[in-house]
């Protein structure tokens, strides 16, 4: 008996013959169709010339820096927490 009667793949029907064409996808009518859907899926008032660049830096949002405060803060406090972390202090600080 050979092993290929007792375990056929599901994905290969088991009564194939050499005979039998396999479907035809390419036709004018799929291609039809392909269009139709495909204009029917796209937003046609989109366009990419509204939106920025994506991977070109941007300015921070406003909400991310309260009133008072600036970049250039954040860095200079940025620094400051680093020296701290050194174990160097603060220069220009007294210790009394």
């Amino acid at each position: 008996m050979n092993s290929d009667d007792l375990m056929s793949d599901p994905a290969h029907p088991a009564n194939h013959s050499s005979d039998s064409k396999g479907g035809v996808w390419n036709t004018k009518k799929f291609r039809d169709e392909y269009e139709m859907y495909k204009n029917r899926l796209q937003d046609q008032r989109f366009s990419v010339a509204e939106y920025p660049d994506p991977l070109s830096p941007r300015p921070p949002h406003p909400k991310q820096y309260p009133s008072g405060t600036s970049p250039e803060l954040e860095r200079k406090l940025q620094e400051l927490i680093a020296q701290v972390k050194a174990g160097r202090g603060v220069s220009g600080s007294s210790a009394a």
